[in-house]
């Protein structure tokens, strides 16, 4: 049996190999810690995030973006990735899905069906996240299993909707108002999130951060997430703010419930926050420090019928 018990920073046992459809795979082996010294081991059957990326191509240009080859027009064969799916479902390794792209709402119908495979293979009880720019919101009611989808992650880097289309590069992504029709068109409300990437031209001081929580309520978006910037590029290293310096201890409209540390790796933080006005919203943050990590952070199934260890990792099947 694995051992369970905590174990202080040290690089001993942070890295295990598992079979994944007949490759090893390096992967992470402990739980990240609340307070950052003490780490609890995963149990003996780890499982990992699955990450869906439905489509290549996405109409924006954010200078952030860790994915490539945004305006090519592939796009995932649905048979093979329900085999593929059915396979990994078999072997119990996945414990969530994110779908992604690209920008997946771009083709509403393939996102249905990724969403029907998800749930029909794994169960209605499958957590299943969806990380768009927005577009085609309004078409929000097409996907049959709405209410099961834990998450639709929406990113909106700015509360100012001339400067968001200005980050994107693009006019197609929605208008807070048009957020706000689709917010308010659904019942189940809460699963909605704003990420919002911490820039030093645009979010990058908690005045900032207060106005864009702010807009968020107006919208009816019930929580936003504050990321720094991944070193992926120049641009990236020019503009990444450090979350700690915006979302911290000495905002008193801030109220934190937790924190996690993962190593020098990266950390987060949880809590809620009060306007002025009385309006009450939930905020997380993740601070990626360095990406050098020896294991795979999760399953990548790519728009190339191909599943690897990681977006940019090796492939498995």
């Amino acid at each position: 049996m694995q051992n369970t018990d905590l174990f202080p920073f040290c690089s001993e046992n942070r890295v295990r190999s598992v079979n994944i459809l007949g490759k090893d795979v390096p992967v992470k082996n402990y739980i990240c810690s609340s307070d950052g010294v003490n780490y609890k081991l995963k149990p003996e059957n780890v499982k990992l995030q699955l990450s869906v990326c439905v489509t290549s191509f996405c109409p924006c240009n954010c200078r952030f973006c860790i994915a490539g080859n945004t305006k090519s027009k592939n796009r995932i064969d649905i048979k093979k990735f329900e085999k593929t799916m059915r396979l990994l479902k078999a072997e119990d390794r996945v414990r969530g899905v994110k779908i992604t792209g690209g920008e997946p709402f771009y083709d509403i119908s393939l996102l249905n069906e990724v969403i029907n495979v998800v749930f029909d293979v794994f169960g209605k009880d499958m957590e299943v996240s969806v990380s768009t720019n927005g577009i085609h919101i309004e078409k929000l009611h097409l996907i049959e299993q709405l209410e099961r989808l834990e998450t639709i992650h929406i990113s909106r880097h700015h509360y100012d909707d001339a400067v968001n289309k200005a980050i994107f590069g693009s006019d197609l992504v929605p208008t807070g108002e048009k957020i706000k029709e689709a917010v308010s068109s659904i019942s189940f409300k809460d699963i909605f999130v704003f990420n919002c990437m911490l820039l030093k031209d645009y979010i990058n001081s908690p005045k900032e951060a207060h106005k864009f929580l702010d807009f968020s309520i107006k919208t009816g978006v019930p929580k936003v997430g504050f990321i720094t910037c991944t070193p992926i590029n120049d641009y990236c290293l020019e503009q990444a703010v450090d979350y700690d310096s915006v979302i911290n201890d000495n905002d008193g409209r801030l109220l934190f419930t937790r924190c996690f540390f993962d190593y020098d790796f990266c950390s987060c933080r949880d809590g809620v926050y009060a306007s002025e006005n009385g309006g009450i919203i939930e905020f997380y943050g993740r601070n990626p420090k360095r990406d050098s990590r020896n294991y795979s952070r999760g399953l990548v199934y790519d728009y190339d019928n191909y599943l690897k260890d990681g977006y940019k990792g090796n492939i498995i099947f």
